[in-house]
Order: structure tokens, then sequence, then C-alpha cells
């Protein structure tokens, strides 16, 4: 997806939290995540947000890490974050993690980091997925974890399913015309998103299933929850790879 794009998105989204079909409470998101990742992360490092939006997952998750940056490619999302999630402890910039120069600059400047990325990779087509993961070996360095919770082909498939009902999911239905959310109908992949990481330097050092809770009703008032993927992972060094 394009910065144009999503700065477009976000420049005409209601500024009000949970206006975006993900953006649902951090104790909901952030605060289950967290439950996940706790014990892989060094609490010492740095973290970064990659795709951080608005911001809201961004503030939660600096309460438990002592500097934390959020970064997104669209301007207007880190203007947004900027203004209505601020924390002491927090940054926000606006970058572009397919350059790899800006993953060299960022570890140049904060060392190793903890990455915290969600809802980011699906959108990429396959090589620019492998380019990002390759800044976020960079990011990670020696020391550092990754967390990765995406949609998957289960969630298209899910998504085309719920769709074929007719049911009307206007959040949902906004993102299909926006950016062809779910459009693709696919077979489950066993272990889709592990092996992503895998073929491209990682380790993972804990994978599963989890929701993702959206801020979308059902028309009788039930909450739509999508089937999602998490992973942790470290980088490889290279003689590992070998």
């Amino acid at each position: 997806m394009t910065e144009t794009a999503w700065n477009e998105f976000w420049t005409t989204l209601p500024p009000e939290p949970g206006a975006a079909l993900w953006d649902s409470s951090p104790e909901l998101t952030a605060e289950r995540h967290l439950s996940l990742f706790r014990g892989y992360f060094e609490p010492s490092l740095p973290l970064v947000d990659a795709g951080c939006g608005n911001g809201r997952q961004t503030q939660r998750l600096a309460r438990d890490f002592p500097r934390v940056v959020g970064i997104d490619l669209a301007e207007a999302a880190v203007a947004l974050a900027s203004r209505t999630c601020p924390a002491p402890n927090l940054t926000y910039r606006c970058a572009d993690l397919l350059d790899r120069r800006t993953a060299t600059a960022l570890h140049a400047e904060f060392g190793d980091v903890n990455v915290y990325v969600r809802g980011v990779l699906h959108q990429l087509p396959m090589p620019a997925r492998g380019v990002m993961l390759a800044a976020i070996r960079v990011l990670l360095g020696d020391s550092g974890h990754v967390f990765a919770h995406e949609l998957t082909d289960r969630t298209a498939w899910f998504l085309q399913e719920l769709f074929a009902t007719g049911v009307s999911l206007p959040k949902a239905a906004g993102l299909v015309t926006h950016f062809g959310f779910g459009a693709r109908a696919a077979p489950a992949q066993t272990r889709e998103l592990p092996h992503l990481f895998e073929r491209n330097g990682f380790a993972v050092v804990a994978e599963g299933d989890i929701p993702l809770y959206t801020t979308e009703e059902h028309p009788d008032g039930r909450p739509l929850r999508l089937p999602t993927s998490y992973v942790v992972c470290r980088a490889v060094a290279e003689k590992e790879d070998s």
C-alpha cells in the first residue's frame, strides 16, 4: 500500500478511537499481546512499534518499556498519534521500513530493539514482505525479538465467506474499497506466518492462533473477531543460516 493511500485513509478517517476496523481497545489488543511476548523481550531494550497508526497500542506499550518509538508510513497517522496518544518515553516518527536505510539509521540511534508489528505484513506483496523482514532483522540486532500479529489466508477465507452471506459490515467493506481488504480467497495454510519468518532468517520461539478483536459488529450486535496468527521470533545469526 502506498504512502499516498495511507495518508488519504488517515486523513479522512474520523479521529475518535475505534474508527478503524482494527482499532480495538488496548485492553483487548496490546495487553493481551504482552502476555504472549513479555517472557521473550529483553525489558531494558527500546521497543519499536512498526505501523503504529493512531498510537493507541503504542501508548499502552510505553507503560512496559523504557523507550518506545512508534513509526508509520503515513504522516497523517504520525500526526494523529503524536496529538492524541503521547507519553514521556514515547516518540513518533514517519518512517518506511521498506527502505533499508531507515532500519540502519534507527539501529544506529537506538541499538538493538524489540519490534512490535501488527497487521502490516499481510498488506504487502510477497517480495516486499521479505524486504521489511530484512529491515526488522537489522533493528533486532543480536538481542532483540519481534512479535508479529497478522492476518493470514485463513482470515481472507473467513471474510470471503462472511461477505458472501450479504451481511452488512461497513468498516470492513470500506477497507475492501480502499485497499482490497479480504479480497483473496484461499485455503488456510498450516504455519503460514511462521514459515514466512523462517524463510527470511528468523528463528520462531513462540507461535499460535489468536483472534483479532475488531471494532465492527454483526447486525445482531455480536463483535466481529477474525481468525489471525502470531509469532515471536529472534534473528538468526548468519552462521546459523548456513
